[in-house]
């Protein structure tokens, strides 16, 4: 991620983390959608002081074994 602005991490971060609801998008739009997803959410949300961005989420993983 050498060079990347904070920007372009975020997408990267979405592009990975969000594969359940970017890959409702259509294949040809998906990159439209995330790049205008970041650019909204960081206008809203912008860098720390430390440059970092931050999101409040949750992930919850689940494992389960058929019987």
């Amino acid at each position: 991620m050498q060079n990347m602005t904070g920007v372009q991490v975020f997408e990267s971060w979405v592009r990975t983390t969000w594969l359940p609801y970017t890959h409702q998008v259509p294949e040809d739009d998906r990159e439209l959608f995330i790049t205008q997803l970041a650019n909204d959410y960081l206008k809203h949300h912008p860098a720390d002081e430390n440059g970092m961005f931050h999101v409040n989420m949750v992930r919850l993983e689940v494992e389960a074994i058929k019987r």
